[in-house]
């Protein structure tokens, strides 16, 4: 894997960690999935004259971004937000039920608010057109584990 590479998804990781930390940012929520996006073509950038295997044998970019929706949904909703597809996903913040089985996950604060608020906790979300709604932060860590799986370990 080239150095370039490396420090691009050191940055995308960033992102997501920065995210993650500020639970109700959409705006960086936004910009871990746009580093997420643009890593992906970086990607097949700087694998594209390697064996054909590492970019699932994708002539294109556009091509190697298919094969990569298709492998893991959560990029193809990313890639979608990013591109503000029609009928695509939007970031959106919601209430959303807390199990009283993970309550002991909860920071302080957001065990207060779930107290109040009928065990319910605000979150950003991919927003669907049909209603239907997957937490940001799980979206993007499963892109994170598929990119991570896919290009730094050894195939």
């Amino acid at each position: 894997m080239s150095q370039k590479l490396d420090i691009e998804f050191a940055r995308v990781e960033e992102a997501l960690v920065a995210a993650r930390l500020r639970p109700l940012s959409s705006r960086k929520t936004l910009l871990a999935a746009v580093l997420l996006d643009n890593f992906c073509d970086q990607a097949f950038d700087a694998l594209r004259r390697s064996p054909p295997a590492r970019v699932f044998d994708a002539e294109d970019v556009l091509a190697f971004r298919d094969r990569l929706r298709a492998q893991e949904p959560a990029l193809g909703l990313i890639f979608d937000l990013c591109a503000s597809a029609p009928g695509g996903p939007r970031l959106e913040t919601h209430a959303v039920a807390v199990p009283i089985e993970e309550y002991s996950g909860l920071s302080i604060e957001d065990f207060m608010v779930s107290l109040y608020n009928a065990n319910t906790v605000q979150r950003v979300v991919f927003a669907m057109e049909d209603g239907s709604m997957q937490l940001a932060h799980e979206v993007l860590g499963k892109a994170m584990a598929y990119l991570s799986k896919s290009f730094f370990q050894e195939i």
